[in-house]
């Protein structure tokens, strides 16, 4: 027993992170295999009161927090360089804070975050089923979305100089309102968004945003939901509540889109409802035109001139952005951390989308 003491007194200082780093992958690997856990020890229990909590409070900020530390750690880089280069006989001293600063912040994720994607899928909390679809009835959901598109397209008069739909109120405040309306009002069908949703942020450096092929972004550590604001307006509602996805613990991207989507459609906004179907549209419509172009095609005809204005837009905008050193690191550092949360698709898994949307539009006709 003594030696036990001897030995935890010389190294309990790397014992604690290792032991932290230890508890997070034993919690990862748990809840991987039994879902249950994840859904309700922590996702709508741990989680759900952090996010509650912690989220009042950095609310009151009206900037984005983690925007300001992202512009703010090239500083704080260098700063921690100049300093251990000075104090350099304190190394081991350095070393030991970056593995406790390390382990805790894994752990922090694994219980607030990561832990996330291994619980409940949205298809088994809704009730939807998976199943193989042919192509016919994928052309026959595009069809349905166009035809919603284009309805709802008509009824927005609110345009910019080139045509394409502009928000009638370009306040994030305000859409927040909107977005956390419809999150109550899909409660009512699914009982998984049972709390209150703090505003989104705008990006300040929404241009820069967009280098990293980004259109919102949700931190876990400060509990915020930040839009990028310079994209085309049409698809700024159904990123909002994509992100607030993401806030109420669906850390699966094409899970989140699908749920944005639903928000959408729930809402009163027509300006949301545009958004959510057309954020489907696409993602069908991509789907689509892996399998049979022709048919793809044919859906194009369908489109109405607004709708097309809009994705004219869309495309016009994103092209300025492709093949930057930025965007491929990023795409790149996202498919990694999207593969190590057993999201074995990488990026690719957004397509699976559809399934949703198939399996919903099969239930809901």
């Amino acid at each position: 027993e003594k030696l036990m003491r001897k030995i935890w007194k010389k190294t309990w200082k790397i014992m604690v992170p290792l032991i932290f780093c230890l508890t997070s992958v034993g919690i990862l690997e748990l809840t991987l295999r039994k879902p249950e856990i994840a859904e309700h020890i922590f996702a709508r229990g741990i989680y759900k009161y952090y996010a509650i909590i912690w989220s009042s409070i950095t609310q009151w900020v009206p900037f984005s927090l983690m925007e300001l530390g992202i512009v703010l750690s090239p500083v704080l880089a260098i700063f921690l360089v100049i300093w251990v280069i000075i104090h350099r006989k304190k190394w081991k001293t350095y070393i030991i804070m970056a593995l406790w600063a390390v382990s805790i912040v894994f752990f922090w994720l694994t219980c607030v975050c990561n832990v996330n994607y291994n619980r409940y899928s949205i298809a088994k909390v809704s009730g939807l089923t998976i199943k193989n679809s042919g192509r016919e009835e994928l052309f026959q959901l595009c069809l349905k979305l166009s035809e919603d598109a284009n309805r709802l397209r008509a009824q927005l008069t609110n345009e910019d100089i080139d045509g394409a739909m502009q928000l009638l109120d370009s306040s994030i405040v305000e859409m927040s309102k909107t977005a956390r309306v419809a999150y109550q009002e899909l409660n009512k069908e699914y009982p998984v968004f049972d709390y209150r949703t703090a505003n989104t942020k705008p990006i300040f450096f929404s241009h820069f945003m967009s280098y990293t092929d980004l259109v919102g972004i949700y931190c876990p550590i400060t509990m915020e939901t930040n839009v990028n604001i310079d994209v085309a307006d049409y698809s700024i509602p159904s990123t909002m509540c994509h992100e607030l996805a993401h806030f109420f613990g669906f850390m699966r991207e094409d899970e989140a889109n699908f749920i944005g989507y639903l928000a959408c459609v729930h809402s009163d906004s027509l300006e949301f409802q545009y958004s959510g179907i057309l954020l489907a549209l696409i993602h069908a419509g991509n789907q689509l035109s892996d399998v049979d172009m022709d048919a793809y095609g044919r859906l194009w005809e369908t489109y109405s001139e607004g709708v097309v204005r809009d994705l004219k837009q869309n495309s016009e905008y994103w092209k300025q952005f492709k093949e930057t050193t930025i965007s491929e690191v990023s795409t790149a550092m996202n498919d990694v951390y999207l593969k190590a949360n057993h999201q074995v698709d990488g990026v690719q898994s957004y397509g699976r989308m559809v399934d949703l949307l198939l399996a919903y539009y099969r239930t809901f006709p």
